[in-house]
């Protein structure tokens, strides 16, 4: 009995370990929000290095109450936000969340960011445990960023 509980357990520990295996997040940051507002918007780049298919379920960050994540699309000749589904990463495949596209909408700040802060991103994927990455505080985007 003890023996099976302990392979239980391990395969438990092995499971989270290899939570978002292979997802690789880069140039993730937050531009700074005007004085006054509650909500935010992050931007990053995702790539999936490993071998197997994995699907980022959800986005968060514990210095706000709630995150969504969404995609801008323009509807007669309008851009508007919705949100965003399941990101499903095969091999190779890369997302990218940028200014006038996808991104993460952030509400209501512990505190108001500003510019030098560093706050944390954090992707949830479909199994395990999330991956939580640094979220440098911009005024601007640090560098052309693809369409």
């Amino acid at each position: 009995m003890m023996r099976s509980v302990c392979m239980v357990l391990i395969l438990l520990v092995n499971g989270a370990a290899l939570a978002c295996d292979g997802l690789v997040v880069e140039h993730a940051w937050l531009r700074q929000p005007p004085p006054g507002s509650d909500v935010a918007a992050a931007y990053f780049d995702a790539r999936n290095d490993g071998a197997a298919t994995l699907t980022i379920t959800a986005v968060g960050s514990p210095d706000f109450k709630s995150a969504m994540l969404h995609a801008t699309h323009v509807v007669d000749g309008r851009a508007v936000m919705r949100p965003q589904g399941d990101i499903e990463l095969a091999p190779g495949a890369h997302f990218v969340a940028a200014p006038g596209g996808a991104h993460v909408m952030l509400f209501e700040p512990a505190k108001p960011p500003t510019v030098g802060d560093t706050l944390t991103l954090q992707l949830d994927c479909r199994a395990g445990e999330p991956l939580r990455v640094a979220l440098p505080v911009l005024r601007d985007a640090p560098r052309a960023t693809p369409p």
